[in-house]
């Protein structure tokens, strides 16, 4: 397979795990099946940088290029900017970099880019990051996640065998830490299961795999591809997995849930047209029940008393606002120093 691979990262300017993503990415990529012939480029968006302030995730790339000998390049972007695309992943070379045909097949991940805008919000990166990615694979990583070793190979692995496929999402793995809250256990059951849509912490997509780019308000980025790219070319790949922690608190428990009711209102009310097909997600309810623990009944009963009244609380907030208004970050999300320990 004769590929240019993109890594493309949607990075809030105060998001502060990115440093922790990167090194495992690094480490994804020294996967032997990578090391030799895949030219791999990565191209990171930090979104809401404000110009002459501190930013400290563009602090962490130009650490993570220093150690490894990447050649980086920042780039400002602002809204009205040309949408054309780079020019091919190897050719030509960023400034500075040269290196031999050894090094290029020992090292598959050798260059980055930075794009720095003052505009904020997943949609609008991942837009710019989509017209930027030089691949014909992009391969999506959210910024505050944990790739496992052989999660990108797994990825890559599962389109030689299946060469239709146009998205492969890895399978999401949520990390419960000693002590976990109440509200983390009772995120993380759903996770067991595949329900057919593509998840959106870390997947593969063909850059041709749909035309125009993603609608700038979505609230369920995930949801919008799995249909927008099409179900039946779309599948998870149990094998490939990234981590991630859940909200700890009720709060941003709570505030996720109605983010994600809204969402799916936001779907059937402005891409109805993208559901010809049938629903997102396919729920298997035999299954699921069969690999519940009955001690977990009761806090699936809770989910979805919580499930309803956040489908109530976000229309009723739709009334007043728009789709957009209902996201927001959460910090509880955000503490992997005491996860990884």
């Amino acid at each position: 397979m004769n590929l240019v691979l993109t890594l493309a990262i949607p990075c809030r300017a105060d998001e502060p795990g990115l440093a922790g993503t990167l090194d495992s990415l690094w480490e994804a990529c020294q996967h032997p099946d990578l090391r030799m012939g895949l030219p791999i480029e990565l191209v990171i968006c930090l979104n809401g940088v404000t110009r002459g302030q501190h930013c400290a995730p563009l602090t962490m790339v130009r650490d993570f290029c220093a150690r490894h000998g990447i050649a980086m390049e920042e780039v400002w972007e602002n809204e009205g900017d040309q949408k054309e695309a780079w020019p091919a992943c190897c050719s030509p070379s960023l400034p500075g970099e040269e290196k031999t045909d050894a090094e290029a097949a020992g090292a598959a991940l050798r260059r980055c880019r930075v794009l720095l805008t003052e505009q904020v919000g997943k949609p609008r990166a991942w837009n710019r990051l989509w017209r930027r990615a030089a691949g014909e694979l992009v391969i999506f990583c959210d910024a505050d996640v944990r790739v496992a070793a052989d999660a990108v190979c797994h990825l890559l692995s599962r389109l030689r065998r299946e060469p239709h496929l146009r998205l492969i999402a890895a399978r999401e793995v949520p990390v419960l830490p000693p002590g976990a809250t109440l509200w983390s256990r009772m995120g993380a059951i759903p996770y067991r299961f595949n329900f057919g849509n593509a998840g959106g912490r870390l997947y593969l997509i063909r850059k041709n795999a749909f035309a125009g780019e993603m609608p700038e308000d979505l609230l369920l980025e995930d949801a919008w591809l799995t249909v927008a790219v099409g179900k039946r070319w779309v599948v998870k790949e149990w094998h490939a997995r990234v981590f991630f922690l859940l909200p700890t608190t009720w709060r941003d428990y709570f505030a996720e849930r109605v983010r994600t009711e809204g969402g799916k209102l936001q779907i059937r009310r402005v891409h109805a047209a993208l559901l010809v097909d049938g629903p997102i997600a396919q729920y298997q309810w035999r299954h699921f029940w069969q690999g519940i623990a009955v001690g977990e009944y009761p806090l699936i009963l809770l989910a979805l008393g919580v499930r309803v009244l956040a489908r109530v609380v976000a229309w009723i907030a739709l009334l007043r606002k728009d789709f957009y208004a209902l996201y927001r970050p959460f910090a509880s999300t955000k503490g992997w120093t005491a996860a990884e320990r």
